[in-house]
């Protein structure tokens, strides 16, 4: 099989398969392609760190081929900010954005790269401005794919701003371009953002039925980060409904794909919600067990949020054991964290 057959492979999310036939390719002098599209296979699989050796290595092979080099930045940029890893999504972006002035290629993708790196940390205004930038063109230009990525972005820095109706409208946008560009996976990406953002605005119901939708999508994919995703995404939405076993059950189904993917702050959202229920459940010891852990896996992993959270679950666990004044610190240090990050986290009644 050729280097063609294997990015058609790629195209189609055949991405076990794409990793499958590259091992049996001699690469050649495409060395540096052969190792992009094995970091893009291992990409489209959710395991974005080992990608990142294999983008690293072939930026070390590609040399002077600059427009491989532009792809690889891309990609190196879609990964950190996967995990969570401000600077060096920033620094990719910035790059991508850099090289792809100068070649005159791929300006809307290095553009939306950088405003999603911007949008990680926590630059939401200049962010909103490419991005709402971008969507104009895509939309003039009947660009269906363009167009719900970008709303699928939007969707998430409204999220983030507390602008739920805005968010919801973007999300559902989002999916609308997704089935005209006939793209189950980023219909099911669009359906987890409006779930999510259902969720934090209180239609349960409705978040629900999304994340039933896009887990029926990507149960027929080589997507394991999808489906990590769609485990936790219902566990929060089972617990908010009271329904703990079931959502217990969930995390610890999602705790165990999110660590096969060494997706350790998505894990934290896990300890997290498991903290929660074993909160509810008086089973003290154990949700201190995981506030800790959620805290440690959130720290230095851009998810002010999620930060922001454990520490308010910490202080509210603090005072029903007794510790009111550790509570009181507790308390006071997550309003500060909270202001200096410019979130609404401690206002939010479903979470």
């Amino acid at each position: 099989m050729n280097m063609e057959k294997i990015e058609e492979l790629l195209d189609n999310g055949e991405f076990a398969k794409a990793l499958a036939a590259l091992k049996k390719v001699r690469p050649g002098a495409a060395r540096a392609r052969w190792l992009f599209l094995k970091g893009e296979s291992l990409r489209g699989l959710g395991l974005f760190g080992e990608a990142l050796k294999e983008y690293a290595a072939a930026r070390a092979a590609a040399r002077s081929d600059e427009e491989l080099g532009l792809e690889i930045l891309l990609s190196e940029a879609r990964c950190a900010r996967a995990l969570g890893r401000e600077r060096a999504a920033l620094a990719a972006a910035a790059a991508a954005l850099k090289l792809s002035r100068k070649l005159g290629e791929y300006g809307p993708e290095a553009e939306l790269e950088h405003a999603l790196a911007l949008r990680l940390v926590g630059r939401l205004a200049e962010a909103a401005g490419v991005l709402e930038r971008l969507l104009k063109g895509y939309r003039k230009a009947s660009d269906h794919a363009g167009a719900a990525f970008v709303l699928w972005a939007l969707g998430g820095l409204y999220r983030l701003q507390g602008r739920y109706a805005e968010g919801i409208a973007a999300f559902e946008g989002s999916f609308k371009a997704a089935g005209r560009d006939k793209d189950e996976a980023a219909a099911g990406y669009a359906l987890f953002g409006l779930g999510g953002i259902l969720r934090v605005a209180g239609f349960m119901g409705r978040a629900l039925d999304c994340y039933g939708r896009a887990r029926k999508i990507f149960a027929r994919t080589d997507d394991a980060f999808a489906k990590a995703y769609a485990e936790c995404g219902t566990a929060n939405v089972l617990r908010q409904l009271g329904r703990l076993e079931e959502a217990y059950a969930g995390y610890e189904r999602a705790h165990r794909l999110y660590s096969g993917l060494s997706d350790w702050a998505d894990l934290g959202f896990v300890e997290w919600g498991m903290g929660e229920i074993n909160r509810r459940n008086g089973r003290f010891s154990a949700a201190l067990k995981n506030y800790r852990a959620a805290a440690s896996l959130f720290k230095g992993r851009s998810e002010p949020r999620g930060e922001a959270l454990t520490m308010l679950s910490l202080a509210q666990l603090y005072y029903l054991t007794g510790r009111t004044s550790g509570a009181e610190a507790q308390h006071a240090a997550a309003m500060k964290h909270i202001r200096r990050h410019g979130l609404h986290t401690h206002l939010e009644t479903f979470t």
